[in-house]
């Protein structure tokens, strides 16, 4: 009677340590995935910035565009923006310095 006491006593003992170990993985595993998330959200917040920074970049730029286009200098503008992509006229002829 008493060995099967102590049997009984040692599978308890090892359950409690069995699920002692398994509650420090998983406490140890939630913690691993909130610093995961944490820098994750810290990584996304950045991009987050650096994209709404260019978004805005990219309103003034197309409100210049629009204001541009808008107004009665369209005809320079145009081709200010040929010359520099190296357009030129019908029959012009552009010299360049190679000096």
């Amino acid at each position: 009677m008493k060995v099967k006491a102590e049997k009984a006593a040692n599978k308890k003992t090892i359950i409690k340590i069995v699920l002692c170990i398994l509650a420090i993985a998983l406490v140890g595993y939630c913690a691993y995935c909130i610093a995961s998330n944490a820098a994750d959200i810290s990584r996304l917040k950045s991009q987050k910035e650096e994209l709404d920074t260019k978004y805005e970049q990219q309103i003034e730029d197309n409100d210049q565009l629009k204001s541009i286009l808008d107004s009665d200098d369209k005809k320079d503008y145009l081709e200010q923006k040929a010359r520099e992509n190296n357009y030129v006229k019908e029959n012009e002829l552009d010299f360049y310095d190679i000096n």
